[in-house]
């Protein structure tokens, strides 16, 4: 019996020897080791990764009015040319650079035909712009053309088909000038991922120009009219998310809208063009947005006013450039947003001891102003005054009487 107890009690010293000697005291590491096991773990590599949520795009927009080829505006920049060059339009739209530059996009009514030196430079009344006119432009910012106008057959079919020619050797999109074989071919460009289709028309041709392009011609004059803009705005639509029209219509020097610019704004609207661009009046007119069948909203400027001329008077030297956004959201839907006009100012002076070949003083020294820049002094001296005596604030009037004030420029509220 003693035997057999020692035996056990020799066991069990054993077993409180293994326990307290040989087994290590457990350390938290090994504590969380046991408590998580190892197929849990954190992997090695912890970057979290967020999924790509759908942002808008937006794609800023600048309109300008009638960029017109007068012998004065040509005449300054022969005179600013240097090295050996001929023209140099750099410092004629310097004021306006920054602005047209930092748009995506800037699109402007060449008002005179860039037919080439062989068909003669002249100015008005049949106009034929060198083409550093344009090169001027384009280093300006402009990107997008149109020379649908009523001086677009000044030089005949000759000037037309070289005018269509010179700009489709140009890094820029021009609209307003076809052949018949491509006068359904809508013309777009793409920015930021959305399609912009383009289309330009006018509504009347000079008198004498009229019969220029025959029926039999390879050419087609883009006249406005209902067949043509229902067709090819359906067009439009197929190949691009946003459409623009440009119309040359109106009456000159009138600031009153006419019935076929409200036809032709209404009809727009309604086969759902995002925005309308008018041209011809040479003095502004008014902007809007129009409601079209389906409750789309189409911004609709019925005259630009001149970009750059040297008319002899005052509510002729006022201008604006339209800026707007082109907007497209998360869910691909499209607005056009913020439309405000910048307004500028076609600055020259004159020499009246010198007559020109129409028996006017000589107009010299050309420049476009924005507003926001122009002065009272600069007003004072503008050669326009010989033709009727103008103030900087009848300037500003002609855009804040002829603009409703959501789409005024803060300086001018």
């Amino acid at each position: 019996m003693k035997k057999v107890l020692s035996v056990f009690l020799l066991l069990a010293m054993l077993c409180l020897f293994g326990c307290g000697d040989k087994q290590p005291a457990a350390t938290t590491e090994d504590t969380i080791r046991t408590e998580q096991p190892e197929a849990t773990l954190a992997p090695l590599v912890t970057e979290a990764t967020t999924p790509t949520v759908p942002t808008e795009t937006r794609i800023h927009f600048a309109a300008a009015g009638d960029n017109i080829a007068h012998d004065s505006v040509v005449a300054t920049a022969a005179g600013l040319a240097k090295d050996g060059e001929k023209y140099d339009f750099t410092a004629i739209y310097a004021g306006i650079a920054d602005l047209i530059s930092s748009a995506d996009l800037a699109f402007v009514n060449q008002e005179a035909p860039v037919g080439g030196e062989e068909l003669g430079i002249s100015g008005y009344p049949n106009f034929n712009a060198p083409h550093e006119m344009v090169e001027g432009l384009i280093d300006a910012g402009f990107d997008i053309f149109t020379i649908a106008n009523n001086h677009m057959l000044d030089k005949g079919e000759k000037g037309y088909a070289n005018t269509i020619e010179y700009f489709n050797g140009l890094p820029v999109t021009m609209i307003g000038g076809y052949t018949k074989s491509d006068y359904d071919n809508i013309r777009t460009v793409e920015c930021k991922g959305v399609k912009i289709a383009l289309l330009g028309y006018t509504t009347l041709i000079n008198y004498s120009h009229k019969n220029d392009v025959s029926a039999s011609s390879a050419y087609v004059v883009p006249y406005a009219n209902e067949a043509d803009l229902k067709r090819q705005v359906a067009l439009a639509k197929e190949c691009a998310d946003v459409v623009i029209v440009t119309f040359h219509w109106g009456t000159e020097d009138v600031f009153t809208v006419t019935p076929e610019q409200q036809k032709y704004a209404k009809l727009c609207a309604d086969l759902g063009v995002d925005v309308v661009l008018g041209h011809h009046p040479h003095v502004v007119g008014g902007v809007e947005y129009l409601t079209g069948e389906s409750g789309n909203k189409t911004l609709v400027a019925y005259s630009l006013g001149n970009l750059c001329s040297t008319m002899l008077y005052g509510k002729n030297m006022v201008g604006e450039i339209l800026t707007f956004d082109i907007v497209k959201d998360a869910d691909g839907i499209i607005t056009v947003e913020n439309a405000v006009v910048e307004p500028v100012v076609s600055h020259y002076k004159t020499d009246t001891s010198k007559k020109d070949s129409q028996g006017l003083a000589v107009r010299y020294d050309s420049r476009v102003y924005l507003m926001r820049d122009y002065t009272d002094a600069l007003a004072a001296e503008h050669g326009a005054n010989n033709w009727g005596k103008f103030t900087f604030s009848d300037l500003k009037k002609l855009i804040t009487d002829n603009t409703s004030p959501e789409f005024l420029p803060d300086f001018l509220k």
